[in-house]
C-alpha cells in the first residue's frame, strides 16, 4: 500500500508536470511537539480553518503568479512532520524535492532541556539522507518557538540557550529566527521569512539581532565566533558546554547535584523536603528551566 509521501509524489507529478523546476521550492518543517509548527504554516498559507494536530506528515502547497511571465506559476511545496523524531529518517528519505530545498527545525524555547536533543537528531537525520543532486541538498533554518514564554526566563538561562543555538547555527551554516504565535511582530517576521524562501530570493541580511535579551534573528553567514565571545568550537565542544549547564531530560536524577547535596540545614528533614521539592520542579512540563543549574547559583 502506498505511503502518504508516495501518494503525494504521484499527485504532485501529475498536476505539476508542466511547471518549470526553477519556479519550485520545497520547505520541510520538523521539530518539537506542540511548538506551533501547524499554526505558523496556516498563517503562511492564509488558511482560515483551525490547525489540527499533525500525526505523521502533511503536505500543502502555495502558489504565486509570476508577474513578469503571467503564465508561469511559482510553487512552494510545504511538508510538515509531526511524528516521532526517531522515525524521521524513513519519512524524509521519501519526500519528493522540487527546486531549492529548505529544511526548517522548530525548537520549543520554553522547554530548554529538550532543545539540544531536538536540534541534534533533526540535523543528523538531514545529513544522513542521500540527495540526488547538489541542488537538492537542503538549506537549514532554525526557528525558536514560544519566545513569549522564553523571554521571561532568568537572564543567565537565556544567555546560555542563545549561545548554544547560535553556535549550532554557525557550525551548520544555517539561518536563525525566534518566533511566537502570540507576538504579531514575530509572527509577521516568520511569515515573511517563509515567503522569501518560498518565492523570493532567500532571507535578506538587512535585518539582524544577536542580543540575547531580544528575539534573535540571524541570517545565514552573518554571525561569527568573535561576536559570540567564545573561541571557534566543534559540535562536540558546543554540546558538552551546553549539557554541563543545561542537562537534558535523560540525565540520571540520582547523579544530580540535588541528590548528592550535603546537609545544608540544621534539621535533616529540611534537606529532605528541599530535595523533594526540587525534584518535583524538575519533572514539571510547564517549568523546564534547569533546576540543577539554578540551584548551583545559590551555593
Amino acid at each position: 500500500m502506498p505511503t502518504i509521501p508516495e501518494i503525494a509524489t504521484q499527485l504532485i507529478d501529475k498536476s505539476l508536470s508542466n511547471v518549470n523546476e526553477n519556479n519550485s521550492r520545497t520547505v520541510f518543517l520538523v521539530g518539537s511537539k506542540s511548538v506551533g509548527k501547524s499554526s505558523l504554516l496556516h498563517y503562511f498559507l492564509d488558511k482560515s480553518d483551525q490547525p489540527r494536530e499533525t500525526l505523521v506528515v502533511e503536505y500543502s502547497f502555495a502558489r504565486k503568479s509570476n508577474q513578469k511571465q503571467g503564465i508561469d506559476k511559482a510553487l512552494c511545496h510545504v511538508w510538515e512532520y509531526g511524528g516521532k523524531l526517531e522515525a524521521l529518517n524513513n519519512v524524509l528519505a521519501s519526500i519528493p524535492v522540487r527546486g531549492q530545498f529548505f529544511f526548517c527545525i522548530m525548537v520549543d524555547l520554553s522547554k530548554i532541556k529538550t532543545i539540544w536533543d531536538t536540534l541534534e537528531t533533526c540535523v543528523q537525520t538531514m545529513k544522513d539522507i542521500t540527495y540526488v543532486t547538489s541542488e537538492s541538498k537542503p538549506e537549514l533554518i532554525v526557528i525558536g518557538g514560544k519566545y513569549d514564554n522564553f523571554k521571561n526566563y532568568d537572564s543567565e538561562i537565556k544567555k546560555i540557550i542563545c549561545m548554544t543555538i547560535r553556535s549550532f547555527v554557525l557550525l551548520n551554516n544555517a539561518h536563525l529566527l525566534f518566533y511566537s504565535l502570540k507576538e504579531p511582530q514575530l509572527l509577521r517576521r516568520a511569515k515573511d521569512m517563509l515567503f522569501n524562501v518560498g518565492f523570493g530570493n532567500g532571507i535578506p541580511v538587512k535585518e539582524k539581532n544577536t542580543n540575547f535579551t531580544k528575539p534573535l534573528f540571524i541570517p545565514q553567514g552573518s554571525d561569527t565566533w568573535e561576536s559570540l565571545g567564545v573561541p571557534p568550537s566543534t559540535m562536540e565542544q558546543v554540546k558538552m558546554r551546553h549539557l554541563s549547564r543545561i542537562p537534558s531530560n535523560e540525565t540520571n536524577i540520582e547523579n544530580t547535584p540535588v541528590a548528592t547535596q550535603q546537609h545544608a540545614h540544621p534539621e535533616t528533614s529540611l534537606d529532605s523536603l528541599l530535595a523533594s521539592k526540587y525534584n518535583e520542579l524538575r519533572n514539571m512540563e510547564s517549568l523546564d528551566i534547569s533546576i540543577d543549574y539554578l540551584l548551583s547559583l545559590n551555593k
